[in-house]
């Protein structure tokens, strides 16, 4: 955001401000490189959740 847009902003009125922000943003074209980071992303935490509660479970029964 710029000095201008924040000056124009600053300028509204609350229900202006209100019904400015009520416009939802168009969706943001993402490159292919980006897309594939996020699908490694979901990857990896969809494979490490499995790890994780297995480790808690193993730790907790060990510990009794």
């Amino acid at each position: 955001m710029t000095y201008c847009d924040r000056e124009l902003i600053s300028v509204l009125e609350p229900s202006q401000l209100t019904a400015a922000t009520e416009h939802p943003l168009p969706r943001r074209k993402l490159g292919r490189g980006i897309v594939a980071l996020l699908i490694l992303l979901r990857v990896y935490v969809v494979i490490s959740i499995p790890i994780v509660c297995y480790a808690f479970v193993r730790a907790i029964l060990t510990s009794q």
